[in-house]
């Protein structure tokens, strides 16, 4: 495989790859991501040696968990590895106590962010089910947000099972249309 055609691939297929056992994978993967696994690293822990066997150690690591390491984006999946690795060292107290206090700064950081991006999620899901019709958005809400049954629902409004089960699918049909896939995806695992 010539290089240009390494670098067309996308990261699902080298992860395809890289199960497969084809080294080259590791290879493209490498040579996609070293860089930057590299300058995340030493930002964090201010020592280029260390930041250096880090992302050797998350390469070896990719390599030999390849069949069991669950990667959903290859990207993602290298910076978590790589911050958790320069979080257990700041822990082992291989680099200066200051560098902890940077590495609690990013976590903060990252902390925030999520706040930020279920705030969002919260904004777009009740602008959604501000479109339902009023008793649509009620059962719906008895059933996602109260946890109650259908039949529960059902003696608690004064309606059919069958009619809280068809107003469930109504307020489902209509967030998929309105909500994007990444925000149903995130609202689901809310339940799961």
């Amino acid at each position: 495989m010539d290089r240009d055609a390494k670098s067309a691939l996308t990261d699902e297929a080298l992860v395809l790859m890289l199960r497969r056992g084809q080294t080259a994978a590791l290879q493209e993967i490498f040579v996609r991501y070293h860089g930057q696994l590299y300058k995340t690293v030493s930002g964090l822990l201010m020592d280029n040696e260390q930041a250096k066997d880090i992302v050797q150690e998350i390469f070896i690591d990719l390599w030999n968990r390849r069949d069991s390491a669950d990667i959903q984006t290859l990207q993602s999946f290298l910076i978590s590895a790589v911050r958790f690795k320069a979080l257990a060292r700041l822990r082992k107290g291989k680099v200066q106590a200051h560098h902890l206090a940077l590495m609690e700064r990013i976590q903060f950081v990252n902390q925030t962010e999520d706040a930020i991006n279920v705030q969002e999620l919260n904004q777009s899901l009740q602008h959604a089910l501000s479109e339902l019709s009023p008793r649509c958005k009620e059962v719906f809400e008895l059933s996602r947000f109260e946890n109650l049954t259908h039949k529960q629902i059902a003696g608690r409004l004064g309606i059919t099972p069958k009619t809280v089960e068809v107003q469930i699918h109504k307020a489902l049909a209509l967030l998929r249309k309105k909500l994007d896939k990444a925000v149903i995806i995130g609202f689901v695992s809310l339940f799961v």
